[in-house]
Parts: structure tokens; C-alpha cells; sequence
């Protein structure tokens, strides 16, 4: 199961996240998949960074992850690609 937000635009581009309350199929219970796609015909290079952070609980240390300080590519809506 997932669940998959609305478009929305940053920095001129539009975008989607997915987010997979299970995990993959290798996760370990308690696990959860985000994901961020381009939705855009044409592939984008970009950082990225995401956080998480419990819903009610702010005092709660967040979770966050990203492309450091290298640049990402996010394919064109309909590629698949891995970033590493």
C-alpha cells in the first residue's frame, strides 16, 4: 500500500511523493518508504532533503535524509532511475 500526495511546484518543478507506510519488502517492521518523483517530461538534477517528524509529538527527535551535497537525477515523469 501507499499513499501518494497531490502535484505540487517547488523551484519551477512538480512534483509527487509517495509514501509507503510498510516499507519495501525488505523492511523490518515498524519501517517506512518515502519516495519524491518528477513528474515533469524531462529528467531534473537537484538536492534533496527530507525530514520526518512525529505528528503530535515535536519534542520528539526528527528524522531527515538526503543527497548531502551532491546533486540528484530525477528522471522524467514515466523513467525509472536509482539514485546512489
Amino acid at each position: 500500500d501507499k499513499v501518494q500526495s497531490p502535484v505540487f511546484s517547488c523551484f519551477g518543478h512538480q512534483w509527487a511523493a509517495k509514501i509507503y507506510p510498510g516499507g519495501n519488502e525488505a523492511s523490518k517492521q515498524g519501517y517506512v518508504g518515502v519516495a519524491v518523483y518528477n513528474v515533469l517530461p524531462e529528467s531534473i538534477e537537484a538536492y534533496f532533503k527530507i525530514i520526518l517528524k512525529h505528528p503530535t509529538d515535536q519534542a520528539k527527535p526528527a528524522l531527515a535524509f538526503g543527497s548531502g551535497d551532491k546533486t540528484v537525477t530525477f528522471h522524467a515523469k514515466g523513467q525509472r532511475g536509482r539514485w546512489k
